[in-house]
């Protein structure tokens, strides 16, 4: 869990970090969705890194606030 909120820690803490790490994030999950096909099922698994979920979710609640 310690690496988990240094990782936190660390894109609160410098912006150009969390820029890249968000650019970087986008990247990966476009890359997954165009491997899915057109005909799937909205409940179909798709991969996805706990590192780019982590950043999807710290962004998200930064809007939030």
């Amino acid at each position: 869990m310690t690496d988990l909120r240094e990782f936190l820690g660390r894109l609160d803490d410098d912006p150009l970090l969390r820029a890249s790490a968000n650019l970087r994030t986008m990247s990966r999950v476009r890359e997954q969705l165009e491997r899915i096909p057109e005909m799937a099922w909205m409940g179909d698994p798709v991969e996805v890194r706990l590192a780019d979920l982590l950043v999807l979710m710290n962004q998200l609640m930064t809007r939030m606030r």
